[in-house]
């Protein structure tokens, strides 16, 4: 499918009005008025408002076949589970860390648009809740519906991250240069518990000098002290093993924390 070859408004709405009839041989109608896509099929008309299409597409361009794949389904009709609104489930919302590569194997799904923050490592931030068994994301159209920002959606996920990890156990073993601390709690949040500074600072605060943090994968979240050059090499390596062997799998880099921010760890 061809891309609107400029990524503005104007040609957005003439790659809606010129693609939708040929992804749906039932549409015989597609006009813009007043904001709104109006599809027809044989007698029946529904207006569709762009504008949450419109902003997920400026922020993923190359997402296009997914927000078209969105807007084909919500002009048939098709809502899947009702939606209980922002405020039931904004208690719910978890950060998962995951690799930027993500990105483009949802668009080659055809899956909506996800909401995300930039991390450090080839990684992002993404924002999710339980559905039954499984993760779902929270997508660009949903923020739309809500009336809420992704600024909003991060505060509320860090915040209940953090009420989460205010008695999570961690393990701690060695001492002085040679202590390790590790969190391996199993309940899908332990790299994430990187977002949270003051959390690894309490639990390594026994650590001296800079503290140096690993998160192969999503399950695991290491925390060494930068005194020992060998022992740091030794642990990078060990990181770069485990997170090509685990399923959920995150990043081979290491991490550090400078006044109360985490940043990308490089040797002095």
């Amino acid at each position: 499918m061809m891309n609107p070859t400029n990524h503005n408004y104007d040609a957005f709405v003439a790659h809606i009005i010129l693609t939708l009839p040929e992804l749906d041989i039932e549409i015989s109608d597609v006009q813009f008025t007043d904001g709104h896509i109006v599809i027809t099929r044989g007698d029946e008309s529904v207006a569709i408002d762009i504008e949450p299409f419109e902003r997920a597409y400026r922020r993923r361009p190359d997402a296009v076949d997914a927000v078209l794949s969105t807007l084909l389904r919500v002009s048939r009709g098709e809502k899947g589970i009702a939606d209980p609104g922002y405020n039931a489930i904004a208690n719910q919302i978890i950060p998962q860390l995951k690799p930027i590569a993500l990105l483009a194997e949802l668009v080659e799904r055809g899956a909506e648009p996800i909401i995300y923050r930039l991390f450090l490592a080839d990684l992002i931030i993404t924002y999710a809740i339980h559905d039954g068994n499984r993760l779902s994301y929270l997508t660009e159209t949903q923020l739309a519906r809500w009336n809420v920002s992704e600024h909003t959606v991060h505060a509320q996920a860090i915040t209940n991250l953090h009420n989460r990890s205010q008695h999570v156990p961690y393990h701690k073993a060695g001492s002085a240069s040679q202590q390790v601390i590790v969190f391996n709690v199993n309940d899908g949040l332990d790299a994430a518990r990187i977002l949270l500074p003051d959390i690894i600072l309490a639990a390594s605060n026994d650590i001296p000098g800079d503290i140096v943090i690993g998160i192969p994968n999503r399950d695991f979240l290491v925390i060494i002290s930068a005194d020992d050059p060998d022992r740091v090499a030794a642990v990078a390596l060990q990181i770069t093993r485990d997170m090509r062997q685990h399923a959920h799998g995150l990043s081979n880099r290491l991490f550090t924390i400078h006044h109360n921010e985490v940043r990308e760890y490089t040797e002095a």
